[in-house]
């Protein structure tokens, strides 16, 4: 599998705190990419392309997943990177894959204001892909048998969609503690029971 990394990239680029650029990420390849003179930056992805590929933001020290999620077609998504951590892109297809990025710093406390955002794990347990959106934030699409890592506002909405509408999934509140690992397919039938679908 090739494996590129973009780590200069933003060292090359404007000294502003937001820079946009173009990549292209390799057939059946993986590549990086990596900021470690911001404390805290957001990623803005757009997919350019008709292939989806899977993203995941790693610790660099143990390239454990800290969380990840498969962006589809034409998607678009906000990823929050910590100094510590690196993103990665993964492209599975024979056919490579254009990304618009946009990089913006950010203060690490806006992220970590106490009892405001829960970090949980959102888990697929099915062989489906399973698309979310999370107003405002991003929209997953949840690989089968993957887990993707979130860290959500108090009174967040997941919402997902049937026969062509929005419905509310789960609402973030009190009920959901940090760590926990919410497992969607089961949540995903329990409310579709409930709301008559």
């Amino acid at each position: 599998m090739k494996y590129l990394t973009v780590g200069l990239v933003g060292l090359l680029l404007t000294a502003c705190s937001t820079s946009q650029m173009v990549i292209n990420v390799p057939a059946n390849g993986t590549m990086e990419l990596d900021y470690p003179m911001y404390d805290v930056y957001n990623v803005g992805l757009k997919n350019k392309s008709l292939t989806g590929l899977e993203v995941a933001v790693l610790a660099k020290a143990t390239e454990e997943q800290v969380r990840g999620f498969g962006l589809g077609t034409k998607g678009k998504v906000d990823v929050l990177v910590e100094r510590e951590n690196k993103l990665v892109f993964s492209n599975s297809s024979n056919t490579n894959i254009k990304l618009g990025v946009t990089v913006d710093e950010k203060a690490r406390s806006v992220f970590e204001k106490e009892g405001e955002y829960v970090s949980f794990t959102l888990q697929n347990t099915s062989a489906k892909s399973i698309p979310l959106i999370i107003p405002t934030v991003m929209n997953p699409n949840l690989s089968p048998f993957s887990k993707s890592g979130v860290d959500l506002k108090m009174g967040q909405e997941i919402l997902f969609k049937e026969k062509g509408k929005r419905f509310v999934l789960l609402t973030v509140d009190e009920s959901i503690e940090d760590s926990d690992v919410i497992n969607v397919p089961e949540l995903l039938e329990e409310r579709k029971k409930e709301l008559g679908l």
